[in-house]
């Protein structure tokens, strides 16, 4: 039990290290379920620019490129 207690609390740094794990956790987590909800936007976005008549589709632009003077 001692062990465990001392894994824990890691010599009273304990609350630092397992506070830094939680908040990079938190992080990760956060990146992972925004990164998702932007992919299955972008998916539906495609999809529904995919099963749009031809009229509707938007056209492909072209980009100006400024040329140095």
């Amino acid at each position: 039990m001692s062990s465990w207690h001392e894994f824990i609390f890691m010599g009273k740094h304990g609350a630092y290290v397992w506070s830094s794990y939680m908040m990079s956790l938190i992080v990760l987590v956060g990146l992972f379920i925004g990164f998702r909800m932007m992919l299955k936007s972008l998916k539906k976005q495609v999809q529904a620019e995919a099963a749009a008549p031809e009229s509707q589709k938007p056209k492909a632009r072209k980009l100006k490129v400024s040329q140095p003077d």
